[in-house]
């Protein structure tokens, strides 16, 4: 099957919005179609409009979604396929791949434009995913390739991957006497992860600390939409490399954030801050990003639950926050209390 670009965007069935919903843990913030489905019938890939609801740029306008296709190339990933794949295709070839993409989404902007002329505002760019040269996640590329697309990063994806088989949910619950943690640390300079658990100890430290979002998200009061969308992608960049590095941080059982600015973001949800440690839901953490990002610093102090002196760091924090979660496909998180590992 091959999209047409110019598509209008139709508004999803009740059950694909609700299936797209689990899928996501949150609801989808723009227009989308499913255009692949898995053999049981749920949505594999969506085709997103260019633009959210509130006029933000989407630049995936191909997202994968489905859990088994999602896990797999996760997988795939984790033993160092974005570096095989750049190593294996032509650089040339991956070049063209984005070029074809981006054509195809601004001929979708081109059709808006026409309907509503006068439209301003920033625009999504990249290729696919965003991406403007070589390989950002297998993800992207394997989900246009299923829609029909012309990319030799999702055909060399397809032949690597192995999908795990559908299987009934267990009716019975397997409980273990130990657990494992991702442990993160979000301080000015880095991001910090940490397995614990396990008994490995293993850690990594991302260059994408506050320091680094407080200058993609600088200059505008309240940030761009563009500059957020940027933002959020940084993490992201970063959170691929952990996943390279540390594969075992895909098959952890909790997630624990432990930093000032996240434990401002639970403030924010409850208007004053709540016990710790406390359990964050991603569409809650998407409430307090929309909230915070939206806000002129202005009227962002005058919020119950923020200390003044948390005011400017909100964004970032929020930011980090809900690009672990849409990555990880997280549908809680842990904020700490504080205390270290």
């Amino acid at each position: 099957m091959t999209p047409d670009p110019a598509a209008p965007h139709r508004a999803p069935g009740c059950d694909d919005l609700a299936a797209v919903e689990a899928l996501l843990g949150r609801r989808p913030q723009g227009a989308f179609e499913v255009v692949v489905r898995d053999t049981d019938g749920s949505p594999v890939v969506l085709r997103n409009a260019p633009f959210l609801d509130d006029g933000t740029p989407m630049p995936t306008r191909y997202w994968l979604v489905g859990r088994r296709h999602s896990v797999a190339a996760g997988r795939l990933e984790a033993e160092g396929g974005v570096r095989r794949a750049e190593a294996e295709i032509d650089p040339a070839a991956i070049a063209d791949a984005h070029r074809r993409y981006a054509a195809e989404r601004d001929a979708a902007i081109e059709e808006i434009d026409r309907l509503h002329p006068g439209r301003t505002g920033p625009r999504p760019s990249g290729g696919v995913g965003g991406t403007r040269e070589g390989v950002k996640c297998l993800h992207a590329h394997l989900a246009w390739y299923l829609a029909g697309g012309d990319d030799p990063v999702g055909a060399w994806t397809v032949e690597r991957m192995t999908l795990d088989p559908m299987t009934p949910a267990p009716t019975t619950v397997v409980t273990t006497t130990s657990t494992t943690t991702l442990h993160l640390v979000l301080g000015d300079a880095t991001l910090r992860a940490t397995i614990l658990g396990d008994g490995s100890g293993e850690h990594l430290d991302l260059p994408v600390g506050l320091d680094a979002l407080r200058r993609a998200i600088a200059g505008d009061d309240p940030p761009a939409p563009n500059d957020l969308t940027n933002a959020i992608g940084l993490v992201t960049d970063h959170l691929d490399d952990l996943v390279r590095e540390l594969p075992s941080a895909l098959a952890v059982e909790h997630v624990v954030i432990d930093a000032p600015v996240a434990r401002v973001i639970a403030a924010v949800e409850v208007g004053g801050l709540p016990p710790l440690p406390f359990e964050l839901h991603r569409d809650a953490a998407e409430d307090v990003f929309r909230t915070v990002a939206t806000e002129p610093l202005a009227d962002r102090r005058l919020n119950p639950g923020l200390p003044q002196d948390q005011v400017q760091d909100v964004v970032a924090g929020a930011c980090a926050v809900v690009a672990l979660m849409r990555h990880l496909h997280l549908p809680t998180v842990l904020i700490a209390a504080g205390d270290h590992p």
